[in-house]
């Protein structure tokens, strides 16, 4: 069995039906690109994963753990859906950073929260007993995460005092603090100038390095061309066409992803 199977998921939202029969596999440290244009279904997909939608039909499996099953009303409680999402990590378009908190606060909110009702179900997290040491702990993963996203000089700013690129790098490693199985992105330089995208890209690229599990919803053809194990192209709600990036961008088979992809000269044909 693969790492991440997303099996036969469907998503309606009233008569649109968005998802038909969705089903793909990622096994561990793969990078899985999903191009294709705006209302396919890409976003959709990607929020079904990582359970800020429910899908309506269809099963969600990582590392051999069952989370989600369409049929199974005990996977759809909140208790659930809350406790699933911690294995998935998501950067959105827009960095969501919180503006009353700096920039090694954003990172350590979250798990500072986890932290909490581990220690009050448990007695433990990560191996400490006490609040002040699990929050070290938290501190200095932080501080590692802000050293490999380039930014430990920033730890004390706001994010209004930092770039468009430096506010989704903060974003990344937010999402790298709860240490997810899958990293999730959805169009992560969407809102970026053309001259801030290559560092956010740059910072994917050393996840990639670092035996990651992701998920990149992108218009970036040439970064999901040279940073992907895998391609879909989806088209109005099904994946139209699948496989390594030299076969969906270089040699596409489908008519529709040639179409789409002749808007890119850097791979038109």
């Amino acid at each position: 069995m693969a790492y991440l199977e997303v099996s036969n998921i469907k998503k309606s939202f009233g008569r649109n039906e968005v998802l038909k029969d969705i089903s793909l596999s990622l096994e561990q440290g793969e990078v899985l690109a999903i191009i294709g244009s705006s209302g396919s279904g890409k976003t959709t997909l990607l929020r079904c994963i990582n359970f800020l939608e429910q899908a309506d039909f269809g099963t969600i499996t990582v590392n051999g753990n069952l989370l989600f099953d369409g049929s199974d009303d005990s996977k759809k409680k909140e208790s659930e859906v809350r406790k699933n999402r911690l294995h998935f990590g998501l950067v959105f378009q827009s960095f969501n950073l919180f503006p009353q908190y700096t920039v090694l606060e954003n990172i350590t909110l979250a798990p500072s929260l986890a932290a909490k009702e581990q220690l009050k179900q448990n007695g433990s997290y990560e191996g400490v007993s006490t609040r002040k040491e699990a929050l070290a702990l938290i501190e200095n993963n932080a501080l590692e995460l802000l050293k490999k996203v380039g930014l430990s000089e920033k730890k004390n700013e706001y994010p209004c005092n930092l770039s468009g690129g430096q506010q989704q790098r903060v974003a990344i490693a937010r999402a790298l603090a709860l240490n997810p199985d899958v990293l999730c992105f959805d169009e992560p330089t969407s809102a970026l100038d053309p001259e801030l995208t290559g560092e956010v890209l740059n910072v994917i690229k050393e996840l990639k390095d670092l035996n990651s599990t992701m998920i990149i919803v992108t218009h970036e053809i040439g970064f999901a061309h040279d940073v992907a194990d895998k391609i879909i192209f989806m088209d109005e709600g099904v994946i139209a066409e699948q496989g390594t990036p030299q076969e969906v961008i270089d040699n596409p088979r489908e008519q529709r992803t040639k179409d789409f992809l002749s808007r890119f000269n850097q791979f038109g044909d």
